[in-house]
């Protein structure tokens, strides 16, 4: 028997992050109007952080069903971020979705009735954004060509398809058809181009 939160309890857990997904690399927003003027759209979900029946992701049997389906338990995401925590338990353990919850909380609290500023992102952010839109899906990795050797071979050294595994601020993981292993790219040598003949992004790799 699944300990599911009441309808009151999602609502809360929604509200104290004002409707904004608690992972800190996402914080997209859940709600939203629909296009009939008298309805709204809802893409959050009251996420459990230690599951809510045995055998679940991060499941803690020493919880009563109260707590299990309390708002201490829960955690406020997107539909895509609530899928992936619970696909990969080891990667997000329950103290990694508490200290979510405990900054999208505090950041909430220091924006109630005040303008929002404009978020500012670093150049690698940036990049690190735009790289995971594509990740699970493959792109064309370009090798690019520097100094003497662009001049005299041109700018492009080859390229090959790769899919995006993962992406930091750091590096983007990929890995090729046949490869062994991934590969890590540090950031700072990516730069983006787009290939229009099979309209995906293009990974131009600068050796520097």
């Amino acid at each position: 028997m699944r300990d599911d939160f009441p309808e009151e309890v999602k609502r809360t857990l929604a509200f104290r992050v004002s409707t904004t997904c608690s992972n800190p690399a996402c914080c997209a927003g859940t709600s939203g109007p629909q296009e009939a003027p008298a309805k709204a759209v809802n893409v959050g979900v009251a996420a459990h952080i230690t599951s809510a029946a045995p055998g679940g992701p991060r499941y803690n049997q020493n919880l009563s069903s109260e707590q299990r389906s309390g708002v201490e338990n829960g955690i406020w995401l997107c539909q895509n971020c609530s899928k992936l925590i619970d696909n990969d338990v080891v990667r997000f353990p329950e103290g990694v979705l508490r200290a979510w919850k405990t900054l999208a909380e505090h950041e909430a609290a220091l924006n109630v009735g005040k303008t929002r500023a404009p978020r500012f992102e670093s150049m690698e952010q940036r990049k690190m954004l735009e790289i995971l839109k594509w990740k699970d899906r493959r792109v064309m990795l370009v090798t690019m060509n520097t100094g003497r050797a662009a001049q005299m071979l041109g700018p492009r050294a080859g390229s090959c398809h790769v899919k995006v595994i993962d992406c930091s601020e750091f590096s983007v993981k990929v890995i090729g058809d046949g490869w062994d292993r991934s590969r890590s790219i540090p950031l700072a040598n990516i730069n983006f181009g787009h290939d229009d003949r099979l309209d995906c992004l293009e990974l131009l790799e600068h050796n520097l």
